[in-house]
């Protein structure tokens, strides 16, 4: 383990190093991209320096010309005309300086001129023919040029911008001009500094080239298969990843872009090549360093949303675009109070700044009184209102709390106070809608578990009476000296109980497969008013044998409805055959059918014979009978089946009790769809 966790350390040392190799080709590679112009052979002479040196001579020397020819006559009346007709004048030669001095309006750019040894011109007039240097020997004027480290020649077809005006200027008088850069440097003067610091410049940067390439190479290849092989490293950078990925989407980007421009200027204003090395060096190489992590994050962030559809909706789910989006299909009071929380943002933004223009008043001996009144107003309010809100809202914040804190400890009775309005307040509210919910949940499972309880004891119950006398009376009918009669007098009986057995079998498998949904209907357009007294003339023999009045109200002309015909007369058989065992003896059951607004309505009323101390809705569970004592044979299921065939052909089935009064009301469309 402890050479494992060695390993790891390692591995990260070595690609901290190779974030360091990167950000140091990189800075190689911007200084060489920078410093571009300087690879070219002798650099300084396509810089700005000696273009901007060689205009200051051509200034000089175009003034010394001009003067000079403006006063030819004066030379030629104090010189003799042999050495005015000379095809060579030499500008520095004393008698011409001597005679010149009077004539001539710019003596500084004689001086000028002499002290720049390094820069010979070589001047010839086009028309005349005549020479104009400072070179020793004129007529060696090719040697001078082969031996010279720069020759700028004039006029030109293409010039650049630099030189321009001497372009312009020899052109129009009609001269060929020459500036010659003597090899010997000789004179200490700025060409000469200019000379040798471009050189400098030209020789780092061919160096900063090779080893910036090369750097960038082995630091790219490093860190990329660091980052496939080395398992540690990987994970790290996927959790630094997912971290920086919490971050919206927007807001990085945007952080990425004003990061971008802050790298940028850091780069321009960076200087790090000089010597000696200092520690402001190393510092400014981390500084760049983190800066490269901080892309390669960018990047390798960029390349997972690019991989995968999964990632690229979960981050533009993380974006501020799609919360402000989200937010406009929220409820009116969040908006209020995202609003107020703006608010309060900016207000405490600018408190500082109100703060600052005050003391500044202050100071200035309240120079500008309306700044002062307005500074000192926000800041008076600010003091007054954001605190007191901030404090209701936080009270408001601790009931809540504290109200969860009873809930959760059982306390569901615990009402949240819900004073004060505003979204907290609707909170509040939604927690106390919660809990009532969460209570009324946890009635509603404790009954089912008891009506679970009930079932398992009731079908226990349903089904051992039978089984019992089953079993007990196959016991007799074993006795040899059992007579005839018995036998079938016990065998009667044993016939009665297996039916009754059969039938709770079937009656409860039936309703299993109503609740299940697997039950399927047979959908016909039937007369629901045949069928009801159909149903009824059924039963008539067990009417006629009871001591029941049946009061039957069903329209004489037919109304047809979609449904299945054997279940709906199973739901009337049951309902019928409920109101034969369950009413009050010597009592009237009362059947009825309406029809209104398209909508069948079917009411069976009787007097009930015992004490109906029921919950409605427990009398459609199964094997639940408002005979408690469960002394009828009864299996508990009629209703039950009953309400689940109607609901499945699409209508209602309700009990309503008063008193001693039952009443089932079944309520069908004439036009149901086909399941």
């Amino acid at each position: 383990m402890a050479t494992k966790s060695k390993s790891k350390y390692v591995f990260l040392l070595i690609f901290i190093l190779c974030i360091y190799m990167l950000g140091t080709g990189l800075l190689f590679t911007l200084d060489f991209l920078k410093n571009y112009s300087y690879v070219k052979e002798n650099p300084y002479f396509n810089s700005y320096n000696y273009k901007n040196e060689i205009n200051v001579y051509f200034n000089n020397l175009a003034q010394l010309i001009i003067d000079y020819q403006n006063n030819n006559i004066k030379a030629a009346d104090k010189k003799s005309s042999a050495a005015i007709s000379s095809d060579i004048i030499n500008l520095q030669d004393k008698n011409i300086y001597k005679d010149l001095k009077d004539s001539v309006s710019d003596n500084d750019s004689i001086s000028y001129i002499d002290s720049m040894k390094s820069i010979k011109y070589y001047i010839k007039d086009k028309k005349s023919g005549k020479i104009y240097t400072n070179l020793n020997e004129p007529s060696n004027i090719d040697t001078y040029i082969k031996n010279s480290l720069h020759t700028e020649s004039f006029p030109k077809d293409s010039i650049s911008k630099e030189f321009n005006s001497i372009n312009s200027f020899f052109q129009y008088n009609n001269l060929e001009v020459k500036f010659i850069i003597l090899n010997d440097l000789q004179d200490y003067s700025q060409l000469r500094k200019d000379y040798k610091y471009y050189n400098s410049i030209h020789s780092r940067i061919i160096k900063e080239s090779i080893l910036g390439a090369v750097l960038l190479i082995i630091s790219i290849t490093a860190i990329r298969l660091f980052l496939n092989k080395v398992e540690y490293l990987k994970t790290t950078l996927n959790k630094i990843t997912s971290i920086y990925d919490k971050i919206y989407l927007d807001f990085r980007i945007f952080l990425l872009l004003i990061n971008i421009f802050i790298f940028k200027s850091f780069l321009n204003k960076l200087s790090i090549f000089y010597l000696p090395l200092e520690i402001n060096h190393v510092i400014k190489l981390t500084i760049a360093s983190i800066y490269i992590f901080y892309f390669i994050i960018n990047i390798y962030s960029a390349a997972n949303i690019l991989n995968s559809t999964e990632i690229r909706l979960a981050q533009w789910k993380n974006c501020f675009v799609y919360q402000l989006l989200n937010i406009r299909k929220t409820d009116l009071k969040i908006k209020t109070l995202l609003k107020i929380i703006f608010l309060i943002l900016l207000s405490t933004a600018l408190f500082p700044i109100f703060v600052y223009l005050l003391i500044i008043s202050i100071e200035n001996n309240f120079s500008n009184a309306f700044l002062c009144i307005l500074s000192a107003a926000y800041i008076f309010i600010y003091i007054i209102a954001i605190p007191i809100y901030i404090l209701k809202k936080t009270n408001s914040f601790v009931k809540i709390i504290n109200g969860t804190n009873q809930i959760v400890s059982g306390n569901l009775n615990y009402e949240i106070d819900e004073n004060g309005g505003g979204v907290l307040s609707l909170l509040a509210g939604n927690i106390n809608n919660m809990k009532d919910g969460y209570r009324k949940s946890a009635e509603s499972q404790m009954k089912s578990e008891r009506l679970k309880t009930e079932l398992i004891t009731n079908v226990s119950h349903d089904l051992k009476t039978p089984l019992t006398s089953i079993i007990n009376y196959t016991a007799l009918l074993k006795n040899i000296s059992l007579s005839e009669d018995d036998k079938i007098k016990y065998i009667d009986v044993l016939d009665k109980k297996s039916q009754r057995l059969k039938t709770l079998i079937e009656d409860l498998f039936e309703i299993s497969k109503m609740t299940s949904g697997v039950m399927k209907l047979n959908i016909q357009k039937i007369d629901i008013c045949s069928l009801l007294r159909q149903a009824i003339g059924e039963s008539d023999d067990k009417i006629s044998s009871s001591s029941l009045i049946f009061k039957v109200t069903i329209p004489v002309s037919p109304i047809y409805l979609n449904l299945d015909g054997k279940k709906t007369w199973r739901v009337f058989e049951n309902l019928i055959n409920n109101a034969l065992k369950y009413s009050q003896p010597n009592s009237r059951v009362y059947i009825d059918l309406v029809e209104y607004d398209n909508i069948v309505t079917i009411i069976i009323k009787n007097v009930s014979s015992y004490e109906m101390d029921f919950d409605t809705e427990e009398i459609f569970e199964r094997f639940k009978r408002g005979d408690k004592a469960r002394s009828t044979e009864g299996s508990g299921l009629g209703l039950a089946i009953a309400k689940s065939i109607v609901e499945l052909e699409g209508g209602t089935m309700q009990i309503i009790i008063d008193g001693d009064l039952f009443k089932v009301k079944i309520e069908l469309k004439e036009e149901i769809k086909e399941l």
